[in-house]
């Protein structure tokens, strides 16, 4: 039976929990711009930016990482629209030759990196929250993982960047030509977005992973939306929903073994959260699919009662 541990199950937790939050944020705005797979191509290209960071500063750590990965997200977005506008290419063509190309680039670079920064190109994947526990330091006699406060961080200029700019990018969100006639820089608007989503991978990227940063970006408000059509609503909704899965995943990244075949070793976590997110929305498509069918027999029968 595997022992339960506040000091290194709760930080894995707590680290999972963060990145959905800061994940969930410009995840809506993505959603209802209708550009989930743009979050998905800046979550792959960044990994250029993230080995050129690597090269410039030597650590896996500090300013010239994040500063390459946002310089990576504008550059897809960038690319992007180039080839949509100048080529006449579409949205999905478009981005698919731009974030394949970058994240082939990123793996080049990273593997070649590799030699002299301790990294594996594998985590960039897979991510190592199950190590986050175990890299520490000491705050006030209290010691946390490293990897939180460059998170608390990050989610604190993203929610004052999105609360400052609400309307903004609210509008530009919804309706762009509107937003336009107001005098808002829709072309700006679209570019602080990417910078938030690049933002938000590059900080999650070594401990979660890319394809659990993929699922939290996008699953979660996909989920919300189904139940709500205030925007803020569906915000605040995500972010639970992306705390909700975090806390399960990782219960049953340990138990789901035990339960089924009396195993001793747990799951990945990020695997396990990524699948649990994707059950979740289809277990409300389902439901919510069912329940409205049983409502629109219930209104037949009344009104052939009546």
């Amino acid at each position: 039976m595997l022992d339960w541990r506040w000091d290194y199950d709760g930080w894995i937790i707590v680290v999972t929990a963060i990145v959905a939050i800061i994940c969930a944020l410009p995840g809506s705005f993505l959603l209802v711009r209708r550009q989930a797979m743009l979050g998905d191509a800046v979550a792959h290209a960044v990994l250029p930016g993230i080995a050129i960071g690597f090269l410039v500063s030597g650590t896996r750590s500090g300013f010239w990482m994040l500063f390459g990965a946002m310089l990576a997200g504008l550059t897809t977005a960038g690319l992007t629209q180039v080839l949509r506008g100048i080529g006449g290419v579409d949205r999905g063509s478009a981005l698919g030759v731009v974030f394949s190309t970058l994240f082939a680039l990123g793996l080049v670079l990273i593997v070649q990196t590799a030699d002299s920064v301790d990294l594996d190109p594998a985590c960039v994947l897979y991510g190592q929250i199950e190590l986050v526990p175990l890299d520490l330091f000491e705050i006030q006699g209290v010691d946390i993982p490293r990897a939180i406060p460059w998170m608390l961080l990050v989610l604190v200029v993203i929610g004052l960047g999105m609360g400052l700019l609400w309307k903004e990018l609210l509008i530009t969100s919804f309706d762009s030509s509107m937003a336009e006639s107001q005098g808002i820089p829709t072309w700006a608007m679209h570019q602080l977005l990417m910078v938030f989503v690049a933002s938000g991978c590059v900080v999650a990227f070594e401990s979660v992973g890319s394809i659990l940063v993929l699922a939290l970006l996008i699953g979660p408000p996909a989920i919300a939306r189904l139940f709500t059509g205030n925007f803020l609503r569906m915000v605040v909704i995500a972010a639970a929903i992306g705390v909700f899965v975090s806390v399960m995943g990782h219960f049953l990244a340990i138990f789901v073994p035990i339960w089924l075949w009396n195993g001793e070793a747990s799951l990945s976590t990020a695997g396990v959260t990524a699948v649990f997110s994707m059950g979740i929305f289809c277990v409300s498509v389902l439901g919510i699919r069912l329940y409205e069918r049983i409502s629109r027999q219930q209104m037949m029968l009344i009104e052939l009662s009546d």
